[in-house]
Formats: structure tokens, sequence, C-alpha cells
């Protein structure tokens, strides 16, 4: 088989990177698009805190895998340097100003951000946080630093909702629509997957 027969053949492999935000509760649309448009290994990584948003069982109805949990008997399948090598690019979508802020100082602090730090891929960060919180400097140093460091972070897109807690509409940094980060996917894959 010749080389360019055998690169035809190979399907992209992305890894969805799931954080602790309530914009978690619309990953099954994003993902079920994804699968849809690309022809894709599709496996996402759950925090421990993206579990308590969305089970990893809902999740896994969306993708090819679901790993969530840091349990370290998981680690023969699901250990940070193998589920590197599984991968050509990872998108963290929703990113959380917690795990923006890990990253930006190197840190490991979980399964999530240690497969992070141990990427030879592309890392697209999708944020969404409180507006307060985008708008803070050390949210703004984080963003220039993951940027430094060569990762890419996606603006977000301003969303209006209504908070029942303050009984008034409030604006926040959230995902941007599904065409956007499939595109955005597309064009940070590597070119062997559309030659």
């Amino acid at each position: 088989m010749k080389n360019n027969e055998r690169n035809s053949q190979i399907k992209p492999r992305i890894l969805i990177g799931a954080t602790g935000s309530v914009d978690i509760t619309l990953l099954p649309k994003y993902l079920s698009t994804i699968k849809a448009t690309i022809d894709c290994t599709l496996t996402v990584l759950m925090t421990n805190p993206a579990t308590s948003f969305l089970p990893a069982s809902t999740v896994a109805l969306y993708a090819d895998r679901v790993i969530s949990g840091e349990m370290p008997h998981d680690w023969p399948t699901d250990k940070p340097s193998r589920i590197v090598a599984d991968h050509d690019i990872m998108a963290v979508l929703p990113a959380t100003a917690n795990t923006l802020a890990t990253v930006a100082c190197g840190g490991a602090t979980n399964r999530l951000t240690t497969v992070i730090l141990a990427s030879t891929f592309p890392v697209l960060f999708f944020p969404v946080m409180g507006h307060v919180m985008w708008e803070k400097k050390a949210t703004r140093r984080n963003i220039t630093q993951l940027g430094d460091d060569g990762y890419h972070v996606i603006e977000p897109v301003w969303h209006e909702n209504f908070d029942a807690s303050l009984q008034r509409m409030v604006g926040h940094p959230s995902l941007p629509d599904i065409d956007t980060v499939i595109s955005l996917l597309k064009q940070h894959l590597p070119n062997q997957f559309w030659g």
C-alpha cells in the first residue's frame, strides 16, 4: 500500500477535554455535530467537576470513548503519555478559568492538565466563565502566557442569559457556534488528514 493511500485511510483522532463549567451541558450537541461533520475518532477526557454537571455515561452516547476519574488503577490504559500518543489534536471545551490558570503555570493537578502538559499536538482552549472573571488581570495574564507557550485560546462569544440568583440578565463569555469549533479543529489538524 502506498503511503498516500495509507494516510487517506487514517481518521483524525480528536480529544475533547471537558471541565466543570455550566456550559458543559451543551457538549452533547457539539460532539454529535463533530462526529457528523468530521470522519474521526472522538474521545472525551472529563475532569471530576465536569462529571458533576454531566455524567460520563451521558457523554459516552456521543463519543467513541470517555475517560473520567483520577484513579491510579486506570493508568495502564489511560496514562497521560498513552492518551497523548493516541490523539492528533485536543480542544478543551469548555475551559474554565481554573484550568487556564493551572496550564498557564505549568501545573499538572489532574489527568486533563497532565495530558495538556505532556501534549505534542495542538491544544485549543474554548474559555467559559463569568464576565468579571474574564476581565480580571490575572485571567488576561494567563491567556497571554498560554499564547506564549504555543497554545491556542479561542476568543469566546458573549451570551446574555437570565441569572435567577441575581434576578437580572447578565452577559458572560461562552462557547462559539459549532461551525466555528469544527472549522478551528480542521484548521489545526495535521495536513495529512486533508491532503
